[in-house]
C-alpha cells in the first residue's frame, strides 16, 4: 500500500504541488499521525497495471460556521496522469468514489512510475480547473511514487498543504456540473479557478466573464476556498453567461437595494449555489464570523429587515435586495411546504433549468418589467412559458411584497 505524499512544482506539464511553485523544491510527507491511509474496494488493476484512489480533506461547515472536522473526502471527476522516465504515458479520471486504475500500462510489471492527481476536474465535457494566479499559471496537483502492478496506490491533497482547498473548489465545480449538465445542452468553455492561500485579490471573489475565469479569494481574513455556497455563487455567474441571460452591470451588491438587474443577476447566482447543494442557507465565513443568509425565510443571521420587502420606489423600476430574488427563485423551485401555504410552485431542477436555459435566454422574452433582465421578468416566464397559474406566481411576489401584477396577458 502506498502513502500519498505531496511533490513541489518542477512538474513537466505546469503543475504545482504544496508550495505553489514558489520557493520549496522537495517533498512535504503526508504529515504526522493520522496518515490517511484507508481500506478501500480498489478496481483490479492487474500485474500490468496502477490503480487507487484520490482523496482531499474537506472542511465541513454549517450554519454555525466551521465543524473543525478535516474529512478525507473523494475527488470526483479528477484528471490522473501516469508518469515514466518523465513523460506522461497516460491519463484517466476518477470516478464518483474517487477511483481511478490504468489497465494494461506496457510499462512491464514492478517498474517505478509516478501517479499525479490534478485539481481538474470534468463530467462529460464540462472542465473546470483550479490554477495559481501568478505567472507561471499552474494547475495544483498531487502526487506519489508507485510501481507498476500496485492497485492501492493512495493520494491524499491536505488542508495543512495548501492542497486540499484547491481540490475543494474542483469537487463543487464538479457537483455543479452533474446537477446542470443534462439540462444545458453543449458544454461551455473551460472555467478556470484562480486561488492561490494567503493571495487577495481586488474583488476578493468574482467572475470574469471574457476569459471565463473566477478569483477565489485567499487572503487570511476572508478566505473563500473552503466556502463552497460562494465558490458556487461564482460559478452561477459563468451558469448564467454561457447557459441563460442576465444583464447585470456588476459591481458592490451586498448590504444594499440595487438595480433590478444587478439584483436579479446576484441573486440568481445566490439561488444557483443553493440548488447545487439542495440547501436554502448560504454560508460565508470569515475569520472569527460569518454571514449565514437563509433564502427560504428571507433572513440574514436570523433577522429580516425592512429592505428584504418591496423596491425603493414601490414599483418595478425601483431598486430591491438581492436577497428578494434569491428566495423568489428559491419559492419556485422547491417542494411545497406546510410553513408556507402560499408556496404552490414547485419547479425542481429540471423545470427551473428549463424556464431559465430555453426560455430566459432569448431576449425576447424579457424587459417586461424594468429595462434589461430582472424578477418581473421570471415572474412573467414562471407563467406564461412555465405554466404556472396566475394566482401562485402573484402569491410568490406578495410574499415579498414585489409589486409584479400576474394575469396580465402573455
Amino acid at each position: 500500500m502506498i502513502l500519498g505524499v505531496v511533490l513541489s512544482s518542477g512538474c513537466e506539464d505546469g503543475s504545482v504541488g504544496s508550495d505553489g511553485g514558489r520557493g520549496d523544491t522537495g517533498v512535504a510527507d503526508s504529515g504526522s499521525g493520522d496518515t490517511g491511509i484507508i481500506d478501500a474496494s480498489f478496481p483490479d488493476a492487474g500485474s500490468e497495471g496502477v490503480g487507487g484512489i484520490v482523496r482531499y480533506e474537506d472542511r465541513p461547515y454549517d450554519s454555525g460556521g466551521f465543524t473543525g472536522e478535516i474529512v478525507p473526502t473523494a475527488a470526483r471527476g479528477v484528471a490522473v496522469e501516469l508518469w515514466t522516465d518523465g513523460a506522461e504515458v497516460a491519463r484517466t479520471r476518477t470516478d464518483d468514489a474517487g477511483l481511478f486504475v490504468f489497465l494494461d500500462t506496457g510499462i512491464g510489471p514492478g517498474a517505478a512510475v509516478t501517479v499525479r492527481a490534478l485539481a481538474d476536474t470534468a463530467v462529460g465535457d464540462h472542465h473546470a480547473r483550479v490554477q495559481t494566479p501568478r505567472t507561471p499559471v499552474q494547475t495544483y496537483a498531487v502526487e506519489v511514487p508507485a510501481r507498476v502492478g500496485d492497485g492501492d496506490v493512495q493520494l491524499l491533497a491536505r488542508y495543512e498543504d495548501g492542497l486540499g482547498g484547491a481540490f475543494n473548489i474542483a469537487d463543487a465545480a464538479y457537483r455543479a456540473f452533474v446537477v446542470y449538465s443534462p439540462h444545458v445542452g453543449a458544454a461551455g468553455p473551460t472555467v478556470t479557478f484562480a486561488w492561490e492561500r494567503g493571495y487577495a485579490f481586488p474583488c476578493s471573489s468574482c467572475y470574469d466573464d471574457e476569459d471565463d475565469e473566477i478569483s477565489i479569494g485567499g487572503q487570511f481574513d476572508d478566505t473563500d476556498e473552503y466556502d463552497d455556497d460562494i465558490v458556487l455563487h461564482e460559478l452561477g455567474h459563468y451558469f448564467v453567461e454561457r447557459y441563460s441571460r442576465d444583464t447585470s452591470p456588476g459591481g458592490s451588491h451586498r448590504d444594499r437595494q440595487v438595480t433590478p438587474e444587478h439584483a436579479y443577476g446576484e441573486g440568481l447566482a445566490y439561488f444557483f449555489a443553493a440548488m447545487i447543494d439542495a440547501s436554502e442557507v448560504i454560508v460565508d465565513t470569515y475569520e472569527g464570523s460569518l454571514r449565514v443568509t437563509d433564502i427560504e425565510r428571507v433572513t440574514l443571521g436570523g433577522a429580516t429587515h425592512d429592505d428584504f420587502l418591496g423596491t425603493s420606489t414601490g414599483g418595478l423600476g425601483g431598486d430591491l435586495r438581492e436577497e428578494i430574488v434569491a428566495g423568489v427563485l428559491w419559492d419556485a423551485f422547491d417542494p411545497a411546504s406546510g410553513d408556507e401555504a402560499f408556496d404552490g410552485v414547485a419547479l425542481g431542477v429540471a423545470g427551473q433549468l428549463e424556464l431559465l436555459v430555453d426560455v430566459l435566454s432569448d431576449p425576447r422574452a424579457t424587459d417586461y418589467g424594468a429595462t434589461g433582465v430582472d424578477l418581473a421578468d421570471f415572474l412573467h416566464a414562471l407563467e406564461c412559458s412555465a405554466g404556472v397559474p396566475a394566482a401562485d406566481v402573484q402569491a410568490l411576489a406578495d410574499d415579498r411584497a414585489f409589486p409584479y401584477v400576474a394575469g396580465g396577458g402573455c
